[in-house]
């Protein structure tokens, strides 16, 4: 039973975002002059199908994305309302509109989540006695907001806050029956793993606290939750592309199903808190410069504005055919690569 709850859901938040992603270049090119003969959600042979304008909208039975189909005849020259035949400007629009809805639609999500369920926050446990945040007026219980500056909205920013340079004293920003009180606390003389200490211990075990957002808190903190995983995700993908290493870390539709099926069991709000999280996924990986994806055309499409001239269909064709065997070639690796996690 839970296979199939994980094919299902992962079926449909995957089209949800594929079609999120193509009604961005569907919107951007009827703005801009473009026919879009075609809306698909899904693949296959079509089950439903409907005419508005010249498009035709339909759904298919194979639920695993959907795709535009825009005016164009490669064997005739352009003529308006093809998109060969529309400005580099209005195609570049058009192209990033796909990457784009997938942005808003993480940030929109994040939103929700955090008014929903929230973030947990760290709290302080325990306060040695005779020590300086003692001394200061820390006490057990404080949920700690800041760190030297540092505001602490997610448990990334802790991350950072513990690695960050040290001073004379912690700067602290806590929150305590409501009420923001803030303690300069001069450090020991001691260290714990090379790191000063102040004698009070945060986190563990029952040291967090959960904390929901308003609209307003939550649409901000949203960017913020949007920032930090584009700066994770291109870190990644750094390491990938120039390093070589983290292709044991990827996952592919397998291993995307598994960890939605689990969220699934769990509850609503972790689906909702992955669709997000791949959301802002798809939209990276789209801007990737490689021949076939969203990237890959903006590339091309900065090569024209170099040369004053597009790229012939022939040679973009090839561009293209030859990014998807790259594609195609990496999710058969990571399918695999799931498949041997699972095994073992």
């Amino acid at each position: 039973m839970q296979v199939i709850i994980s094919i299902i859901v992962t079926l449909l938040v995957l089209t949800a975002l594929v079609v999120a992603h193509e009604f961005g270049h569907y919107i951007v090119a009827k703005k801009r002059g473009i026919k879009v003969t075609e809306f698909a959600i899904g693949f296959g042979p079509k089950l439903i199908k409907w005419h508005r304008g010249e498009t035709e909208f339909s759904i298919r039975p194979f639920f695993i994305g959907g795709y535009n189909k825009f005016a164009d005849d490669e064997e005739h020259e352009p003529v308006p309302g093809d998109f060969r035949a529309a400005s580099l400007k209005s195609r570049f629009l058009v192209i990033i509109a796909g990457p784009l809805m997938n942005v808003i639609l993480a940030v929109v999500l994040a939103a929700v989540y955090l008014m929903s369920v929230g973030t947990v926050l760290p709290k302080v446990v325990a306060v040695d006695a005779g020590s300086p945040a003692y001394e200061a007026g820390v006490q057990a219980g404080d949920v700690i907001k800041s760190m030297d500056g540092i505001s602490i909205d997610f448990t990334n920013d802790l991350t950072t806050a513990m690695t960050a340079p040290q001073g004379d004293s912690l700067e602290l920003v806590v929150q305590r029956d409501g009420e923001t009180l803030r303690f300069s606390v001069p450090y020991e003389d001691e260290t714990v793993d090379g790191r000063k200490v102040t004698g009070f211990t945060m986190g563990g075990e029952n040291g967090w606290q959960e904390v929901r957002y308003n609209f307003f808190e939550a649409v901000g903190l949203s960017f913020k939750w949007l920032f930090l995983i584009t700066q994770q995700m291109l870190s990644a993908l750094g390491q990938l592309f120039f390093m070589g290493q983290g292709v044991q870390n990827m996952s592919g539709i397998v291993g995307v199903a598994t960890v939605v099926g689990q969220a699934a069991m769990i509850g609503f709000e972790p689906v909702l808190y992955l669709t997000a999280l791949l959301s802002i996924n798809l939209a990276i990986v789209n801007l990737l410069p490689i021949p076939a994806l969203d990237g890959g055309k903006i590339v091309l499409y900065a090569v024209e504005g170099i040369r004053k001239r597009p790229a012939s269909p022939r040679v973009e064709g090839a561009l293209n055919l030859g990014g998807m065997i790259l594609i195609f070639g990496l999710a058969i690796f990571l399918v695999f690569q799931d498949i041997q996690r699972l095994i073992l």
